[in-house]
């Protein structure tokens, strides 16, 4: 139930998205069906490639690819604490190893939902390049 919902609320978001894309262009003025076509492409596809790409950056971030600014903006905000020897982490090792411990997130629905919105933006594309 939890993953279903992940899924929806993902979905939900790349909806909205392509709705407020399809409404910029106002898409109700068109009156050809292949000015609707690319446009509906653009809507999924930049709904996908948003939803794609943040899935992705978060992947990264899960697995470590910016623990050391993550290490640096801590140890930067303790250089204003009153009492310095009372900071959580003591070194990058040690913060290394807490963030090694932590259990890992899947993010692989973002990554699943964005690439339907891809794929649904390639249909519109080639019912663009048809008509």
């Amino acid at each position: 139930m939890k993953n279903l919902l992940r899924y929806l609320i993902t979905s939900l978001v790349g909806a909205a998205i392509v709705i407020a894309i399809v409404c910029g262009y106002k898409i109700w003025e068109m009156d050809n069906v292949v000015s609707r076509m690319a446009i509906l492409c653009d809507g999924f596809f930049a709904a996908g490639g948003v939803i794609f790409a943040f899935g992705l950056l978060l992947f990264a971030s899960d697995r470590g690819a910016f623990d050391m600014l993550r290490f640096a903006a801590i140890m930067f905000i303790n250089l204003f604490r009153k009492d310095v020897n009372k900071r959580k982490y003591k070194d990058y090792k040690e913060y290394s190893d807490a963030r090694a411990a932590r259990e890992k997130h899947s993010i692989l629905y973002m990554v699943i939902v964005g690439a339907v919105f891809i794929v649904v933006a390639v249909i519109f594309l080639i019912l663009y390049n048809c008509l």
